[in-house]
């Protein structure tokens, strides 16, 4: 790396590290400010509110650093054009795709590190902060616990409910397996349905067999079209059960879509999640990229204004077109990989192309 590639890279950490550190600081204050009356309420321990933030740190991190990266790269190239450092190397035969190569650079490499730690580091700690919150700060009870791949809620002491895949929204369970225990753990009864719907207050099982199995051995076989069950729990209570994609690591996700594509459930919605949060990390190469001809455009008037507003327009900008393609995703309109990759793409292109029309 040539002597003017580290003079800019270092120049450009140093704005990116200030910028991110002030970004988590808001953030932090901001969630802290939201958090603490109900903390307070419950009388949660002082350690366990630390950990809580402790652990949603590094995905504080992830949501805020596209915007750390792009004011950064708006900071930079600034403060080189009012010091006519620019010029000055222009002059001395420095390509502009020379200058801000360090800056991409940087971009692609962040943006590979977050592309890792978004399918390990940051889902596991945002399951263990909700855990804290939910569990050990609001006393929650937590009937549902994921199993390989598949849902185990105890009904009640006699009771274990087995649900392949959930759609609380919909009201709808789907591969549902109950299993009674008797006095003596044994089990004399099992129901299974293909599905579990809650209508007008009650819970129907669909297309079902019961199963009694009976002391001398034999079992009595009862088909059912549907039928009604008691069940003490509404479908909001279900939410709790429901896979997080972003809770889950990209391998615990990956098995989990191929269990239930196994067992013949539409897996759309879990396969743009996959693939969405792997090609999310890849914005903070996209804000390097459409930054730069925007922080070079006018040079007289860049300014930490100036780029901060630019930089927050093209931020919500791109949120808005990632949502509406994992939007289309969802319900079929795009292909998964395309609804994922979408905002990227459309980012690459009008990035590119600014870049190419930089006024030389």
């Amino acid at each position: 790396m040539s002597i003017i590639s580290r003079y800019i890279l270092k120049e450009y950490l140093k704005f990116f590290s200030v910028t991110l550190a002030v970004l988590s600081l808001v953030y932090l204050t901001i969630e802290f400010l939201e958090k603490i009356r109900k903390f307070s309420e419950r009388d949660a321990d002082f350690l366990l509110v630390v950990q809580y933030f402790l652990y949603k740190l590094p995905r504080i991190l992830f949501d805020i650093s596209p915007l750390a990266v792009l004011i950064a790269t708006f900071l930079t190239l600034g403060m080189l054009s009012r010091n006519n450092e620019i010029i000055a190397f222009k002059s001395s035969g420095v390509s502009l795709l020379k200058l801000t190569a360090p800056l991409l650079l940087f971009g692609a490499f962040f943006s590979g590190v977050l592309f890792f730690l978004n399918g390990t580091l940051i889902p596991s700690a945002y399951k263990q902060a909700k855990v804290i919150q939910e569990v050990r700060i609001e006393k929650r009870n937590v009937d549902g616990k994921l199993v390989q791949n598949k849902f185990w809620l105890r009904l009640d002491s006699r009771t274990l409910f087995n649900i392949e895949l959930a759609e609380p929204n919909r009201r709808k369970m789907h591969g549902i397996k109950i299993y009674y225990l008797g006095n003596d753990f044994s089990l004399p009864e099992t129901i299974e349905a293909e599905a579990l719907t809650y209508r007008d207050g009650s819970w129907v099982l669909s297309e079902g067999i019961r199963r009694r199995f009976q002391p001398d051995g034999t079992v009595q076989i009862k088909r059912f079209d549907e039928e009604i069950i008691p069940i003490n729990k509404r479908p909001e209570d279900f939410k709790q059960v429901v896979a997080q994609p972003e809770e889950m690591t990209y391998q615990h996700l990956e098995a989990y879509i191929d269990q239930l594509s196994q067992d013949g459930f539409d897996v759309t919605r879990y396969r743009v999640d996959l693939l969405g949060r792997q090609a999310f990390p890849f914005i903070n190469f996209m804000m390097v990229l459409v930054g730069i001809p925007f922080a070079l455009h006018d040079r007289r008037s860049t300014g930490v204004a100036r780029g901060g507003a630019i930089s927050l327009f093209l931020g919500l900008f791109y949120y808005l077109v990632f949502s509406v393609t994992i939007s289309l995703g969802h319900v079929n309109a795009l292909s998964p990989w395309l609804s994922a990759w979408g905002a990227n793409l459309l980012f690459i292109g009008i990035g590119t192309y600014l870049f190419l029309n930089i006024r030389h």
